[in-house]
């Protein structure tokens, strides 16, 4: 058992772009959950489901998870991008998960998990060279492989283990698929993986639909910042 939780992203460049739209989209998927509220989609659910889903969360774990993910990635992709290019690429992926959920899963969907990998994808591709912070939880077997990288200063270590490491955010290219396909491997074909690994899709597909003065350089005014 292997546990990455990323705590903190640093990019080193500034932005005038004040990260307003991530803060409304973490509030509303807190109010959401707050008032008992859990939209789902799926077959025979309706047409609003392919949005309303994505801001629906099963557990208070689930929901932690998430907005975690979304402050630490989100924020400075949201600072990248701009206020409207930023909601236009959450909504979109979230839409394009959503709608895909309603025809062809076998069953019910909930929570923002797809829409945040969009993000998480956006964050690498336009952000490589930025330094992410991850906190981590392992176990044995796990632990002999983090061992042999750096030598556990008690005999406990080999077993269980705990610490903070910071790597490129590029390393996710190669890092996020994987543990996504080690989830499909140890879990079985089931759409939590899958949604994660569609939610990167839409990420590169939104970087490349990007203007080129977004993706390639900061413009200093712009009507979507």
């Amino acid at each position: 058992m292997f546990v990455p939780i990323p705590v903190n992203l640093r990019d080193g460049r500034e932005f005038e772009t004040i990260p307003v739209v991530n803060g409304l989209l973490v509030a509303c998927n807190v109010l959401v959950f707050w008032i008992g509220w859990h939209p789902v989609v799926g077959p025979g659910t309706g047409l609003l489901s392919i949005i309303t889903y994505a801001f629906g969360h099963a557990n208070v774990y689930h929901l932690v998870g998430n907005m975690l993910a979304l402050l630490v990635f989100g924020t400075p992709v949201n600072r990248r991008l701009g206020n409207g290019w930023y909601l236009l690429a959450y909504l979109g992926a979230a839409t394009s998960l959503g709608l895909f959920a309603r025809l062809f899963s076998p069953g019910l969907l909930i929570g923002a998990s797809g829409a945040i990998f969009a993000v998480i994808a956006i964050a690498i591709l336009l952000m490589p060279s930025a330094i992410i912070e991850v906190f981590y939880f392992a176990l044995f077997p796990f632990t002999l492989l983090i061992g042999l990288v750096q030598p556990p200063k008690h005999w406990v270590f080999w077993f269980i283990r705990w610490d903070k490491f910071e790597l490129r955010v590029w390393w996710g290219l190669f890092l996020v698929p994987l543990l996504e396909l080690w989830g499909l491997f140890c879990n079985g074909w089931n759409w939590t993986n899958l949604g994660h690994l569609f939610g990167l899709l839409c990420g590169v597909a939104i970087v490349l639909l990007l203007p080129t003065e977004i993706t390639m350089k900061r413009r200093s005014r712009s009507v979507f910042a």
